[in-house]
C-alpha cells in the first residue's frame, strides 16, 4: 500500500512538472491523479480552446494536427498511386476544388461531382498508360487557422514526374490552399486550391 503511495505521489510529481501546475501533496486524492494524467496523455474530454494562429503556440491539440498531417499525405500517396477511391475518401461530399487556367481564370468545381470523378479517372488512366510516374513531394506546411472542428493550411508541393522509368523531372512548384472538417472524429478535406508557379505538362480539365 505505501509502495502504490509512493508511486502515485512520484507520478503525481513529474505530471506536475510537465502540465506546470500545483497541488497541496498533503491532500492529494485519486482523482486529482487522474485529471492530471489525463491531461498529459491528451486524453482530458475538455474541450480545447482554439489554437491563436500564431507560429510556435503550443496550445494546440498534436492529435489533430498529425491527423491533418496524415491527409494530406495520403493525397500525395493515393494519387500517384492511381488509388481514386482512396484519393476521393479524403474529401466530404461536398468538397468544393479551385484551379486556375492557362489564361489566370479561376475554375471552380466540385471534387465529388461524377464529371469530375470521370476525369480524374482519366487523368490517372493516362499516366498509367504513358508510363508517367506523378510523385507529389510535400513540404512545407503552414497551419494558419486550427479548431477543434476545423482547420485551414496552406501546403507547398513539389510535383515531379518520372518518363518511362528513365528520366526525372521537376513539373512545378504548388502551393495547395486546404480546408478541413472534422466529421465524426475523421478529418476530411472540404476545400482544396492549387496554385502552380508554372503551368502543368498536362492542363487539368474543368
Amino acid at each position: 500500500m505505501i509502495r502504490k503511495k509512493n508511486f502515485l505521489i512520484i507520478t503525481l510529481f513529474f505530471a506536475l512538472l510537465v502540465n506546470g501546475q500545483e497541488f497541496d501533496l498533503n491532500n492529494i486524492k485519486i482523482d486529482d491523479v487522474k485529471n492530471v494524467l489525463q491531461g498529459v496523455l491528451g486524453k482530458s474530454k475538455k474541450v480545447n480552446k482554439d489554437w491563436s494562429g500564431i507560429p510556435g503556440d503550443t496550445s494546440f491539440n498534436v492529435s489533430d494536427r498529425i491527423a491533418i498531417k496524415d491527409v494530406i499525405d495520403a493525397y500525395g500517396f493515393y494519387w500517384d498511386s492511381n488509388n481514386l477511391k482512396g484519393y476521393l475518401s479524403l474529401f466530404t461530399d461536398d468538397a468544393v476544388g479551385v484551379n486556375y487556367n492557362s489564361k489566370g481564370e479561376k475554375i471552380t468545381v466540385k471534387i465529388k461531382d461524377n464529371r469530375q470523378m470521370i476525369l480524374n479517372k482519366e487523368r490517372m488512366d493516362y499516366f498509367e498508360t504513358n508510363s508517367m510516374q506523378r510523385r507529389h513531394m510535400m513540404a512545407n506546411t503552414l497551419v494558419l487557422e486550427l479548431t477543434e472542428n476545423s482547420a485551414h493550411i496552406n501546403q507547398y508541393m513539389t510535383l515531379l514526374n518520372t518518363n518511362k522509368s528513365s528520366e526525372s523531372l521537376i513539373v512545378t512548384p504548388i502551393l495547395y490552399v486546404y480546408k478541413l472538417k472534422k466529421i465524426e472524429g475523421i478529418w476530411k478535406i472540404s476545400y482544396r486550391e492549387i496554385n502552380l508557379d508554372r503551368p502543368l505538362d498536362l492542363e487539368i480539365k474543368p
